[in-house]
């Protein structure tokens, strides 16, 4: 009978086992598929993979450039928020080591950007593992103050022009929004990663989008805070809400404008967005 590496493997340790365990040793034992289990442990390679923010905790605010990473000849590079960052990495078999002397440009952006920037910089640096999902999400676990935490980024083939912008509502099936007639807010969005915030006019939003070519869906378990406002202004929120959880298609027009359409009693009807400017920018 004729027995392949593994099978030789497998029959060696087995008759180790026994020979020790006649010795008074206890050994563990070596289960049947164990060359199997150790090939299937081994991390896919992050060389050559490009992925885009998808959340972490305290959720991030847009900048002027999006969150990515870049993994490149053994060089980790992408953007901040603000500013572009590069260094080195090491990897095996799902642990991950990122250098602390990263390299980055100089611009100044908005404060609340420039903080998160540097809080997603110095986390880079504890890094200590990443997995990729049957989803195709990259998740990065970080070691900080004994504390274990997680970011995750989607794959460039999941960013569309979608991510990383933010808009403002110009009118929902036709009709004009009114405001808040405290803050003067109009309905507005902001998508990034696979996150949608925003307002609709007196609550805050929040929920989870996904894009498959033109086809846009918003999952309908979407939070929002519990201010109360004027009952037109509620009812226009509650109906802002309803059209984004019934998505169906979105296009971005030549002239800027976001179009989204939404089934509204068996009929398709539309939100039309202004965009708006994630984040003043000085040249630093």
């Amino acid at each position: 009978m004729r027995l392949n590496f593994s099978q030789t493997l497998f029959f060696a340790a087995i008759m180790g086992g026994l020979a020790l365990g006649t010795m008074g040793e206890a050994l563990p034992f070596l289960p049947t598929n164990a060359v199997q289990a150790m090939e299937a442990s081994t991390s896919p390679s992050l060389q050559g993979t490009t992925w885009y923010i998808s959340g972490w905790s305290g959720s991030p605010v847009p900048g002027s450039a999006p969150i990515t990473l870049q993994f490149k000849d053994n060089r980790l590079m992408g953007t901040a928020g603000c500013n572009s960052f590069n260094g080195a990495y090491t990897s095996s078999n799902g642990n991950l080591t990122i250098g602390q002397a990263l390299a980055t440009t100089r611009k100044a952006c908005a404060a609340e950007v420039m903080a998160q920037e540097q809080k997603f910089l110095q986390l880079l640096a504890q890094v200590k593992t990443y997995s990729i999902g049957n989803d195709g999400q990259l998740t990065l676990t970080y070691l900080k103050d004994g504390e274990q935490g997680s970011i995750t980024f989607i794959p460039a083939s999941q960013y569309s022009a979608l991510h990383n912008s933010q808009w403002q509502l110009v009118t929902m099936g036709g009709v004009a929004p009114i405001t808040n007639e405290n803050s003067q807010a109009t309905p507005q969005i902001q998508f990034l990663g696979d996150r949608l915030a925003g307002t609709g006019g007196c609550n805050r939003l929040m929920g989870q989008f996904t894009i498959d070519g033109e086809n846009l869906t918003i999952d309908e378990r979407m939070a929002s805070t519990m201010m109360a406002c004027s009952e037109p202004l509620m009812n226009q929120e509650q109906q802002f809400i309803q059209a984004l959880v019934n998505a169906q298609k979105y296009q971005i027009l030549t002239s800027g404008e976001l179009v989204i359409d939404y089934l509204a009693a068996d009929k398709t009807e539309q939100l039309v967005f202004l965009p708006l400017t994630a984040d003043p920018q000085t040249q630093g």
